[in-house]
């Protein structure tokens, strides 16, 4: 029989073993987290960004400013300056929240008779400097639920309109690159203008900006790309023909990545 001494060394290289095991257990668990982390920084500081400028109702009743009108015939004699621009006087404009509808079942957020009245809906917004210049590359989509006949304007300038309605789905318009222009920085309108119509009567509208946001000094490739020699980070050059697996290249001196294969 071993003595008291020999079984508390193996005692207590049990416990040793038992401990490393543990350890070896926790850090590919922490390795896991720092990982995670890492994705998620990744993610924020190089992914595809999206930013709201306006919201819809799936993010809650939204500020804006608004005028009734009393047919039709009144809001088409209105010029489209003295309402829609940047600068229009708001002094005699009701302050409150969107949507506005006739439907208490329906986008109600402020009470819009509908079928009495037309209507008018101005809504700012703020962009920064980092986000003109991402409007370069990136794209600006409008969603608009309506009823009925919306006409769009940013800044004054009309961008979409549609007649009829469309109940309580969505419209999606992307921005062309003329439309983009009328976005400055600093504040901007967006402003709505909606047909007095028999049944419903609602108004919800978003605007988005996407980019693509890339760590500083790595640029996100154009599709001209390709027109010039691309060389892997090893030096050797990559066939004009041949497809680029995701990853970071050479391009006229600077590094550009590819996020999808091209």
């Amino acid at each position: 029989m071993p003595s008291y001494p020999m079984q508390k060394k193996t005692f207590i290289a049990a416990i040793t073993l038992l401990l490393q095991g543990v350890a070896l257990t926790l850090q590919p668990c922490q390795a896991a987290q720092a990982r995670q982390a890492d994705d998620r920084m990744m993610t924020a500081s190089e992914g595809d960004t999206t930013v709201t400028l306006l919201s819809t109702l799936e993010d809650g009743p939204w500020p804006c400013c608004y005028y009734l009108l009393d047919s039709n015939e009144e809001l088409a004699a209105i010029p489209v300056k003295e309402w829609a621009g940047r600068c229009a006087d708001e002094t005699d404009w009701v302050q409150g929240w969107g949507p506005l509808s006739n439907s208490p079942d329906q986008f109600l957020t402020t009470p819009w008779a509908s079928t009495r009245q037309a209507l008018l809906v101005r809504r700012h917004f703020t962009l920064t400097s980092e986000q003109i210049e991402a409007l370069a590359a990136g794209s600006v989509s409008l969603v608009c639920s309506y009823d009925e006949n919306p006409r769009v304007y940013v800044n004054g300038t009309l961008v979409w309109n549609v007649n009829g309605w469309n109940d309580n789905a969505y419209a999606r318009f992307a921005f062309s690159r003329r439309q983009k222009a009328l976005l400055r920085e600093g504040d901007n309108v967006v402003a709505v203008s909606l047909q007095r119509g028999e049944g419903g009567g609602h108004i919800d509208t978003g605007l988005y900006l996407n980019y693509t946001r890339t760590p500083d000094g790595i640029a996100a490739p154009s599709s001209s790309s390709r027109r010039h020699r691309v060389y892997r980070l090893d030096g050797t050059a990559v066939p004009a023909d041949a497809p680029l697996p995701r990853g970071i290249y050479i391009l006229d001196g600077r590094k550009v990545r590819v996020k999808s294969e091209k």
